[in-house]
């Protein structure tokens, strides 16, 4: 979830404070029109007072800007959402192969974060998203969301069988023509949804899905050395000092009471 702020100081701080910036969405999918939006990842240096709370928060900061929504999220919020599931955003970052600079890296660790557990983040949103089917007004939405539901399965499916690759996936997403004048096909992937979950539920209790249910220990150590010596670096240190004095506020509450969407 996303936690809106409207501070232009905090704005420009966490921009100087960035270390990779990528365009998600719908132009990452590849499904974008002219009518889409347009939607930036930042993920900056972890401030020392992140590090330091006792809070720990999985939620991104949003900031709105001429119909441009900038999202932000730290390097260690984002990293430890890939390894519990709660952003398949983050994930499809990472898999997307659009990491540059000081996080070019992750780019050769897109297997580490394919796991029971992001996989059945993906069946779970799936079925979120099958119960808000219902709820939109034009057919306009219901197209949105069934594209999100049938994502979901598309990616659950292939990493489960071993066939994960995040531009084949996505162009078998391009090739599906969405069906809303009934419900046939929202009924069809409720169905695969859910056998998929009984099959990915099944490997893993019996041990046959071939995937850690996190991180596989020995590359989950790797993975922790790199991000400490990123954090070391002369370069993250001095974009980490443009938050320094950072308020945990937002975080706190939404920790408390969820997402304010003041």
């Amino acid at each position: 979830m996303n936690i809106h702020f409207k501070d232009k100081e905090l704005f420009e701080r966490l921009k100087k404070a960035t270390l990779v910036k990528v365009k998600v969405g719908s132009h990452m999918y590849g499904t974008n029109t002219e009518s889409s939006d347009t939607d930036w990842l930042y993920i900056y240096a972890t401030s020392e007072n992140e590090l330091l709370s006792v809070i720990q928060s999985y939620h991104q900061l949003q900031y709105i800007e001429d119909g441009v929504d900038h999202n932000f999220i730290s390097l260690h919020g984002f990293i430890r959402n890939c390894l519990s599931g709660d952003s398949t955003i983050n994930f499809e970052v990472i898999q997307s192969g659009l990491l540059n600079d000081s996080l070019l890296w992750l780019n050769d660790m897109k297997e580490t974060f394919i796991t029971y557990t992001m996989i059945r983040s993906y069946l779970g949103l799936a079925r979120r998203d099958i119960n808000h089917y219902h709820k939109q007004k034009d057919d306009y939405n219901r197209k949105k969301r069934l594209g999100h539901i049938i994502r979901g399965y598309i990616y659950a499916r292939k990493m489960i069988d071993h066939h994960w690759n995040f531009e084949t996936a996505n162009r078998e997403l391009r090739s599906i023509e969405l069906d809303v004048s009934n419900n046939k096909m929202l009924r069809k992937y409720e169905t695969k949804i859910s056998e998929l979950r009984t099959e990915l539920s099944e490997k893993f209790n019996g041990h046959t899905l071939g995937y850690a249910q996190h991180i596989d220990v020995e590359t989950g150590i790797k993975l922790n050395n790199r991000v400490i010596e990123l954090c070391n670096s002369l370069d993250y240190r001095d974009k980490q000092k443009h938050l320094e004095g950072f308020k945990l506020d937002v975080f706190i509450n939404a920790y408390e009471n969820w997402v304010d969407y003041d």
